[in-house]
């Protein structure tokens, strides 16, 4: 356990910041005020890079104070902007707002563009997601616009195939898209319930979660759920991924317990990648550069997990991040 870890553990809230208070921000790109938090690396520690973070669905960015600072406190700024149609981003007009797919990913060619001019010397930029937001990132180290700035892709618990106790089922699936085949339909936003169970095992937080959920937030627009569904599928088809560059580094971590997304998706997808020989060890992916790690027992939310969880998963990308910076 690096000295670092070992000062984290102490902190047991990880929806309080450390050391470190995130800068608010915002961005304003075509009709939208994206709101943004980046927890800054402290003067005393050497700068190595910045890492960009895409959420998941309906995520929060509360959520990830010890996990930003820890990597802040190891030399990278972490920069996490609210999706369109999500948390704190709202349109010029006011309204919430909706993203699909062309817009997802658009918001990381701008996120990346505007990144990478606050890059000095050689600081590298690192491209992060979790969940929802992972699904996004795999797509993106596929044909992203601007992959080639990218040092390293990373994933947590990303969406490419929705377990079977989340899934609504094909009948509803359908139900969604042919109603985003309106004109409305695809800003028709709906309630959909929460299970902190999924999220995290420990007691704690999931209570915390619970305390804090404000209900008028626990929406979601059907073309959000239609193409996050349809992107994580797609990742699946062979005409999809192949498309990788077998020197992209690339780094799945998920837990065998995550009954939101489940992680026999994410060994799927990565095994398709070994055996197309799209890595660059294909007979050993923990030597290669495209890695998967299963947490025994991990939820959907790693970062807020439980404790022995959370730190392993943490140390593991942190030294992935490091190996391609």
């Amino acid at each position: 356990m690096t000295p670092a870890m070992s000062a984290f553990k102490s902190h047991k809230d990880p929806f309080k910041p450390v050391n470190i208070e995130p800068t608010p921000g915002t961005i304003e790109i075509d009709d939208c005020i994206f709101k943004t938090y980046t927890w800054g690396v402290p003067d005393n520690v050497v700068r190595k890079g910045r890492i960009v973070y895409v959420h998941g669905y309906r995520d929060a960015h509360g959520g990830y104070h010890r996990h930003f600072e820890f990597f802040a406190q190891n030399g990278y700024d972490c920069f996490f902007y609210y999706q369109r149609g999500e948390g704190e981003t709202k349109l010029v007009s006011g309204k919430k707002g909706v993203s699909d797919d062309y817009w997802a990913l658009k918001g990381v060619d701008d996120m990346i563009q505007f990144n990478v001019k606050l890059l000095k010397g050689n600081e590298k930029l690192h491209l992060m997601g979790h969940s929802m937001g992972g699904g996004i990132v795999l797509h993106y180290a596929i044909n992203g616009k601007f992959k080639d700035k990218i040092s390293s892709f990373s994933t947590i618990s990303p969406l490419v195939t929705l377990h079977d106790k989340t899934y609504p089922g094909f009948g509803i699936e359908l139900i969604v898209r042919s109603v985003c085949l309106l004109p409305w339909g695809k800003t028709i936003r709906v309630k959909t319930p929460l299970m902190v169970e999924f999220l995290s095992g420990d007691k704690l937080i999931q209570q915390h979660i619970e305390s804090s959920i404000d209900p008028a937030n626990m929406d979601g627009a059907f073309v959000e759920t239609r193409d996050f569904i349809l992107r994580g599928r797609n990742l699946l088809k062979k005409e999809t991924y192949k498309a990788i560059d077998k020197k992209t580094p690339l780094l799945i971590v998920h837990g065998d317990n995550d009954n939101i997304n489940d992680y026999k998706g994410s060994v799927k997808f990565m095994d398709a990648l070994v055996a197309e020989g799209l890595s660059d060890k294909e007979q050993d992916q923990q030597e290669g550069n495209k890695i998967i790690k299963i947490y025994e027992g991990g939820r959907h939310c790693l970062h807020i997990d439980k404790e022995d969880i959370s730190w392993q998963m943490t140390e593991d990308l942190l030294e992935f991040i490091n190996k391609y910076n």
